[in-house]
């Protein structure tokens, strides 16, 4: 083990900690050195009362906040301010002079810190093995030495446990130190959900970018992963997977999802392509650093619409009568027995009796005639508000057979795809109407977690990831919203056991749904100015004011990532900086317009 030299300190204060167990104070001596070596996320090792004559017991610390204090200022400045004004400023030439070596007892380098409940163990007599690294056995001892582990040392106190055989990949890298790369484990990420939390600005949507881009890439095991894009970012953050994947697809839900030249253009106006993807090109969302790429970004665009990568949801191929009728759902929250239900269910059983509860496929004729039959009836004025939804279903099936659409897909195609083992996956599910996504979602969750119970399929690995999750999950839900609750309600709780997960990204956390926001085990946290949202982080996780204090000082890019499972430390907060997406996508687009980039070509 060793440590970085010239760099010690005391163990001043230990006091318990409801979130951590215990809190630590640790004072080293001041050192322009030392304030740019100790940093949040730090490690640090102090004896412990477990050390005897024949072995030494070291405690692992984990720095979470750090603050240079001078004797001469204190921690008040409400004297007089001649003398305050005066103190400060020769307090500068201290900070200034002690540049590697420290001269004055009146600076030091405070520290509070918490336990990774770990511990290194070595001989106290010279025997040449490694020291040993386990669990705790002991509480460090107040008024020992306090070292600072060096990177090699560090790296492997982060990523302790994770065996060099185990599908992996590099999360980022420690903030404090770029050298420590920090790792995940792929199926402990997924399978348990995660949650990316941070205010406006923080790059959600680019770390979400840079986690898929890198497990669909590193990945030992085949994995698929669904994203519902709400916003539409995802195009221009994943155009590298979309086009050298394989399997890659965006799901359109309707055909207004893309500019028209392009839906002309996939139904066969092959005359079409260049303007297709032009138009494309200028009403994608593009990040702003990406915006000087926007000629390349069209010839990758151009690549998907020859490639037949972006596919329409054809809703008639999916939708059987009788699940028409439980989506549409005339009732409304009547109560069964009621007169209103009664009557209503008069009219279903008359109109659509003869399909209900069959397997019969709702087909644009067979919706138009129950549409003309439901109007017919004699009593559907009397009811026709409590009918709307269902009417609007119809509507939708019969005006999805006007014409033969060729870049058409049914979720039956891609429940199919996701449960394949050959090959690894992305979809991006996009929709102008946020209505229809939501319900998308309910629909492709519900379909392929009622295939995975049905045979007991445990793999591929599959994760359904739900940008700006307030609005798919949202405390307070109706209509569309609580359908998409619903569905991730299922896939939390239940969905783990047959190899389904949830990722969810949001900034608004204090309006998710809390039974869902608890269930994630692995969180990515940024800048949250609000107290509320960080109140609901800490009660879903356990973490103490102190954790959080760090963000505040985050640049784009930051993380505190937790994990119960996914992590070598278990529990215990690491703040990383991730790989930024837009870089790793200006290299691509880069290719493309070299012409040097593959197209469609990776299945892994």
């Amino acid at each position: 083990m060793d440590f970085v030299p010239n760099i010690t300190g005391t163990l001043i204060r230990l006091e318990e900690d409801e979130n951590s167990r215990f809190r630590f104070e640790v004072w080293f001596d001041y050192t322009k050195r030392a304030m740019n070596l100790i940093r949040e996320g730090a490690m640090l090792a102090v004896p412990n009362f477990a050390s005897n004559s024949d072995e030494q017991h070291m405690s692992i610390l984990e720095v979470v906040s750090i603050l240079p204090m001078h004797y001469a200022l204190g921690d008040d400045a409400r004297g007089y301010p001649g003398f305050v004004v005066e103190a400060a400023k020769s307090a500068v030439n201290d900070w200034e002079e002690q540049e590697t070596e420290s001269t004055e007892d009146v600076t030091k380098i405070r520290c509070i810190a918490i336990p990774t409940n770990f511990e290194v163990v070595q001989s106290t007599r010279p025997t040449g093995e490694k020291p040993n690294l386990r669990e705790e056995s002991n509480l460090p001892m107040v008024g020992a030495s306090v070292h600072l582990l060096d990177t090699e040392f560090t790296e492997y106190v982060a990523n302790y446990g994770i065996r060099e055989d185990e599908n992996t990949i590099i999360a980022g890298a420690l903030i404090r130190d770029p050298n420590v790369r920090i790792r995940v484990r792929v199926e402990d990420l997924l399978r348990t959900h995660f949650g990316v939390f941070g205010f406006t600005g923080a790059g959600k949507s680019n770390l979400v970018s840079t986690l898929v881009s890198r497990i669909l890439t590193e990945s030992q095991e085949t994995v698929k992963i669904v994203i519902f894009d709400l916003m539409g970012e995802y195009i221009g953050l994943l155009i590298d997977q979309l086009c050298e994947l394989s399997s890659a697809k965006i799901i359109c839900l309707d055909e207004r999802s893309v500019p028209d030249q392009v839906a002309r253009c996939l139904n066969g106006e092959n005359a079409l392509l260049d303007e297709a993807a032009e138009v494309f090109s200028r009403t994608a969302l593009l990040p702003k650093a990406l915006k000087p790429h926007t000629r390349d970004f069209a010839k990758a665009l151009k690549r998907l619409i020859t490639d037949r990568k972006i596919k329409l949801w054809r809703l008639e191929e999916d939708l059987t009568v009788s699940e028409a009728v439980r989506e549409g759902n005339p009732w409304g929250s009547r109560q069964k027995g009621h007169k209103p239900y009664n009557e209503i269910s008069a009219i279903v059983g008359s109109v659509f009796g003869k399909y209900y509860d069959t397997e019969e496929k709702l087909t644009p004729d067979l919706a138009g005639t129950l549409l003309d039959q439901l109007r017919a009836h004699p009593r559907y004025t009397e009811y026709e508000a409590d009918f709307r939804n269902l009417v609007s279903i119809l509507f939708r099936v019969i005006k999805s057979g006007e014409g033969k659409v060729a870049w058409a897909i049914s979720i039956d195609e891609l429940v199919n795809e996701l449960n394949s083992s050959d090959r690894s996956t992305l979809y991006l599910i996009q929709s102008h109407d946020p209505h229809l996504l939501r319900e998308f979602a309910h629909r492709f969750g519900e379909k392929m977690y009622d295939a995975r119970r049905k045979s007991g399929t445990i793999a591929p690995l599959v994760s359904f990831i739900f940008d700006e999750a307030d609005e798919f999950i949202p405390r307070d839900a109706s209509g569309s919203y609580e359908k998409s609750r619903d569905i991730a309600m299922t896939l939390a709780r239940r969905g783990r056991k047959f190899g389904l997960g949830i990722g969810i990204a949001t900034q608004r956390v204090r309006y998710l749904d809390t039974s869902i926001m608890a269930q994630p085990h692995t969180y990515f946290v940024s800048k949250m100015p609000r107290q509320s949202d960080r109140q609901v982080v800490a009660e879903a996780f356990g973490v103490s004011e102190d954790m959080f204090r760090q963000t505040f000082k985050f640049k784009k890019g930051d993380w505190l990532l937790m994990s119960y499972d996914a992590t070598g430390l278990e529990a215990i907060p690491i703040p990383i900086h991730c790989e930024d997406a837009n870089e790793r996508v200006k290299e691509f687009l880069e290719r493309i317009n070299r012409g040097v980039a593959s197209s469609g070509a990776r299945t892994r």
